[in-house]
């Protein structure tokens, strides 16, 4: 019996690994979700297969992860000097997108859903403070495109936690 639930609670472990990849799609902190399911796992291993040194990486991992994330996506349109909302605006919009579009495209639907979202709520505040097109579009382009960085270096930081943590329960 505490075989069976040993491997219900070692399935369960990796389905939380994957749901904390995913979710930074949605804008969710993924990286926090990880760190969490890592220390609960050492914890129930008595901090055998993952130490506090490697929690320790793992946790300046998802703080690096968040803070990038938070920094590549308003650094480009920042420096673009846009209008007063047009960076509280594009988060919103790219969050409230990220969200609706999630069933899509099996879950691709909310990066997708971020992506526009972001570039669509820049551009429309930035177009309806200066009606200029040309730039609203390109405050709308840099947003896409610091979200897009963000998200990808986020993905990636969590990837290698992910990596990192499957090493340390594999190789034990």
């Amino acid at each position: 019996m505490a075989s069976i639930l040993g491997w219900i609670g070692l399935i369960f472990f990796f389905i939380v690994l994957f749901a904390g990849l995913l979710s930074i799609a949605l804008g969710i902190p993924g990286t926090w979700i990880i760190f969490v399911d890592a220390m609960v796992y050492a914890w129930i291993t008595h901090f055998n297969v993952i130490a506090f040194p490697g929690l320790f990486l793992l946790l300046l991992l998802a703080i690096a992860g968040e803070v990038l994330e938070f920094f590549l996506s308003i650094k480009g349109v920042k420096r673009s000097k846009p209008s007063k909302g047009v960076v509280l605006t594009s988060f919103f919009s790219g969050l409230f997108l990220a969200i609706l579009m999630a069933p899509l495209f099996f879950g691709f639907g909310a990066i997708l859903g971020a992506l526009i979202g972001t570039f669509g709520g820049a551009f429309l505040v930035e177009y309806l403070t200066q009606k200029r097109l040309g730039h609203a579009m390109q405050i709308g382009w840099k947003a896409f495109m610091g979200r897009l960085l963000g998200f990808l270096s986020k993905f990636t930081i969590a990837s290698t936690m992910i990596v990192y943590i499957l090493l340390k329960v594999f190789s034990s």
